[in-house]
C-alpha cells in the first residue's frame, strides 16, 4: 500500500503488504498522476517489488471518487474456489508452464494461509459493503 492506500478504509485490517488473487494479461504502469489529481482519483496500491524481474511495478487499486474504487487484482477470490480453479487441468498445466511445478505447489498452499486472500477476500468485501450500505 503506498500512503493513500493505508488510509484508505476499504483496506481496514488489511495487513501490508496483503495477498490477492492476480490474474492480468495487461496493466497499468507509468500512469499520469496529473490527471489522476484533476480527477480527484488517487492511487491505493502497487505490486510488490520484484527484483528478480525487470518490469515495473503496476497500479493494484485507485479510488476513483468518493463512490467508485478499482482494483487490478480479485478480492473476491476466495480459497475453495480458486483451489478448485487452479487444479482444472488447463490452469494447472498453464501455470506449471509458465511458472513451474514449485510455484503452482505453493499457489496452492498459499490458498490455506489466513494471512493471505483469505485475509484479503474477508475484509475487502466485508469493509466495501459495510461503507456501502452505510453511505445509502
Amino acid at each position: 500500500m503506498i500512503e493513500p492506500g493505508k488510509a484508505e478504509k476499504v483496506f481496514n485490517g488489511l495487513r501490508d503488504p496483503f495477498y490477492a488473487v492476480d490474474s492480468r494479461d495487461y496493466q497499468l504502469i507509468r500512469p499520469n498522476h496529473d490527471l489522476l489529481k484533476k480527477m480527484g482519483a488517487s492511487i491505493l496500491c502497487i505490486e510488490k517489488e520484484r527484483r528478480h524481474v525487470p518490469y515495473e511495478r503496476a497500479v493494484m487499486g485507485i479510488r476513483f471518487n468518493d463512490y467508485m474504487i478499482g482494483t487490478q487484482f480479485h478480492p473476491e477470490a476466495d480459497p475453495a474456489g480458486m483451489t478448485q480453479h487452479l487444479q482444472s487441468g488447463e490452469k494447472k498445466d498453464i501455470v506449471i508452464t509458465n511458472y513451474g511445478e514449485e510455484k503452482y505447489y505453493d499457489m496452492l498452499d498459499s490458498l490455506n494461509d489466513p494471512d493471505k486472500i483469505m485475509r484479503t477476500h474477508s475484509q475487502i468485501l466485508f469493509n466495501f459493503l459495510n461503507l456501502s450500505a452505510s453511505a445509502a
